[in-house]
């Protein structure tokens, strides 16, 4: 979802100055639009409307790239669009529009002449479509997936989604064959690609939850000590979210039912918050939002964090959410989502009885029906 969201993001960023960015004296006349600014505004659009229409900004998502296939913007967005199905509460709406984007897909493939870039954003959408799909599969079909993401690498050997695709991978051959998605995580984790070893270390360690328990000790940001170990014999949910997260948002109101229904019964939710403090350091400094100005003082990112965390509480006690808070105001660099490879939010873990990971992404439909089977409650 993170990717989803700074896809998006990144169009709003590349055709919009907000009031606090824009110079105050005498601003130039704004430089006249081209075509393709114009149609990805459209899409931008679309995609702000509330219930979003994921139909409709796939479809214009194709029909801009289509027509303005030259244009970077094509190539990242329709390499993206796989994941625009998550507000969908209805598993035939998400069938639907992952048959409808399937069919754009090879449409778009099968034409001639398209530049390089747009066709390697178009087999990276090809792979992400059917990954998707196989992920939410009783059976999932890790050969087929396998294949789409080697001819991936073979075309386009640097393309800059293989490093989430062997990872997914890793995560898909587990859930069937854990020593299989172990084996492949260990040979990503000892490799010469830096940044894909320490991801795939991350992701290694969530494999291993699913033999042995999870070991994890806090203290909340309200004070209360968390140990998981101490929670043994219950089922527990470790959800990573923020308040700046609206998919986390709209999770809420399933989550804080299903806490509430089977609370006394042995269930417990644990959050995680990237909560985002706002802190200017050297990685914040190479924005151009940040022009000018300089890097926090430790008595500023004390502050920052502050605030952040008493925002945060204010929120969970807004939202009637009692379980306690990880907090770290450290945004994607959150200690735990670093550790696990967080790369995408919300993630919600469920844990067994046993502290043993059953599920990454029980959210939705999923999580009450499983929540009942580890309790034990099925009749």
């Amino acid at each position: 979802m993170k990717r989803i969201l700074l896809l998006l993001a990144s169009l709003a960023a590349a055709s919009f100055t907000s009031a606090a960015e824009a110079p105050t004296p005498a601003a130039p006349a704004a430089k006249e639009k081209s075509p393709s600014d114009l149609a990805w505004d459209a899409v931008m659009a679309l995609s702000r409307q509330k219930p979003m229409d994921a139909l409709s900004v796939m479809n214009g998502a194709f029909d801009a790239a289509l027509k303005f296939p030259d244009t970077p913007r094509s190539a990242m967005m329709v390499s993206g669009l796989e994941g625009l199905d998550y507000q969908m509460k209805d598993d035939a709406e998400k069938v639907a529009y992952q048959g409808a984007l399937a069919a754009r897909i090879a449409q778009m493939l099968a034409q001639a002449g398209l530049p390089e870039a747009l066709k390697a954003g178009l087999m990276a959408a090809d792979y992400a479509q059917f990954m998707t799909v196989q992920k939410r599969a009783a059976k999932p079909d890790v050969a087929a997936v396998r294949a789409k993401i080697d001819a991936l690498a073979i075309a386009y050997p640097q393309a800059r989604q293989l490093t989430s695709a062997e990872l997914a991978f890793g995560d898909l051959l587990a859930k069937s064959d854990p020593a299989a998605g172990a084996a492949h995580l260990k040979k990503l984790a000892s490799g010469s690609n830096v940044e894909l070893a320490k991801q795939a270390a991350g992701q290694l360690r969530v494999t291993e939850m699913r033999s042995k328990p999870l070991e994890l000790k806090f203290t909340a940001a309200d004070g209360r000590e968390v140990d998981l170990a101490k929670l043994r014999g219950k089922v527990v949910l470790i959800d990573f979210w923020a308040t700046w997260c609206g998919p986390c948002i709209a999770e809420l109101p399933n989550l804080t039912r299903v806490y509430n229904a089977y609370h006394d019964q042995g269930f417990e939710i644990v959050g995680i918050s990237f909560e985002n403090s706002g802190i200017i350091d050297e990685a914040a400094l190479k924005s151009p939002r940040n022009a000018g100005k300089s890097a926090d003082t430790p008595e500023q990112i004390a502050e920052k964090k502050t605030k952040a965390k008493e925002k945060m509480l204010a929120f969970t006690k807004e939202k009637n959410m009692p379980w306690p808070q990880h907090f770290d105001g450290n945004y994607w660099e959150n200690e735990f989502g670093r550790m696990y490879n967080i790369r995408g939010i919300p993630a919600m873990f469920i844990l067994d009885k046993e502290g043993k990971l059953i599920e990454t992404s029980a959210r939705g439909e999923k999580l009450e029906p499983l929540v009942k089977k580890l309790l034990g409650l099925e009749t």
